[in-house]
């Protein structure tokens, strides 16, 4: 699990690096170091896309959750 500081978050800039893909994911960014000040959540509600918020005790994943609606509606000899 990676973690970073709630002022960071709230105030500054952060930047993780994800385990899936090995890229560097940009988290929030109220500095606006890389454009608009912002955070993942302030940048996916302006696509439209829907924001899931939990605490690390509860975190539960679908398979959409995991590898997104549009591979998991195909079928297994369809996804490659």
């Amino acid at each position: 699990m990676k973690m970073a500081s709630r002022d960071s978050y709230e105030n500054g800039v952060v930047v993780a690096r994800c385990g899936g893909c090995n890229n560097l994911h940009l988290i929030a960014d109220r500095l606006g170091w890389f454009g608009e000040p912002g955070s993942i959540e302030d940048f996916l509600a302006a696509k439209g896309e829907e924001v899931k918020k939990g605490s690390t005790d509860t975190l539960n994943f679908s398979l959409d959750d995991l590898v997104g609606s549009q591979v998991s509606s195909k079928g297994p000899s369809e996804q490659n």
